[in-house]
């Protein structure tokens, strides 16, 4: 059997990235944004630099200068990304509708495709992949809810949150007190963690839904007469 009809999750996703994207390219984080993004996380862990080297080392006005530049770059690497996403969340809400309807239509014949392919395989072999999908996407839901107690929800204002402490405490942030200063970089990495984890759930979600319309596909398939 050769690797093309042999189901695997890693063939499904390969089939999936290989769709088009159609209209809904559009909230798809450009490559730049991405880069923009991954310098942002690494400034947020230079900016922890200085709060630790505080306790080993006399405490100078360079350490500020550090933590401010650091934060700086945090809020400027992120800055582009956070104003094009409600940018798009704006451009995407006057215009739903039609853009809905043209992803819609972008996508069916696409999906179509892929589900005639699962259709064919074993239904014992697409079963089994649909209860490991539901069970894994199942324990992710509870550990991103035991993780985060629903936060998940807020989007960006843990982030928006963090930067206002550091913001009131920009000339003297080697003063903060520490439970604002775990509170401030608890949030961002909450951030990051819950958007990796939100990004998974959505994957698990669209294979779990593929698999169980291919199983319905093959049951009225086999029900027909032949």
């Amino acid at each position: 059997m050769s690797s093309n009809d042999a189901l695997s999750f890693t063939e499904l996703d390969r089939r999936l990235r290989e769709m088009p994207d159609g209209p809904a390219s559009i909230l798809d984080t450009p490559r730049m944004y991405r880069f923009a993004n991954m310098v942002g996380a690494a400034a947020a862990v230079f900016m922890l630099i200085p709060f630790l080297l505080v306790h080993v080392m006399t405490p100078g006005r360079w350490m500020i200068m550090w933590a401010q530049i650091s934060f700086s770059i945090f809020l400027l690497a992120l800055m582009p990304g956070i104003v094009r996403s409600y940018g798009v969340l704006g451009w995407s809400l006057w215009t739903w509708r039609a853009d809905q309807v043209s992803q819609l239509d972008h996508d069916t014949p696409l999906f179509r495709t892929i589900l005639m392919w699962l259709s064919q395989r074993p239904r014992t072999v697409l079963e089994e992949h649909q209860r490991v999908a539901r069970l894994v996407l199942n324990q992710m839901s509870v550990k991103i809810g035991m993780f985060t107690g629903g936060l998940e929800r807020l989007g960006l204002l843990p982030v928006l949150a963090s930067a206002y402490l550091f913001f009131r405490n920009w000339d003297e942030l080697m003063d903060m007190p520490y439970w604002q200063i775990m509170i401030g970089f608890g949030l961002i990495l909450l951030y990051f963690v819950m958007m990796v984890a939100n990004l998974k759930r959505i994957r698990l979600q669209l294979y779990e839904s593929l698999l169980s319309e291919a199983l319905a596909m093959k049951g009225r398939r086999e029900r027909e007469p032949s």
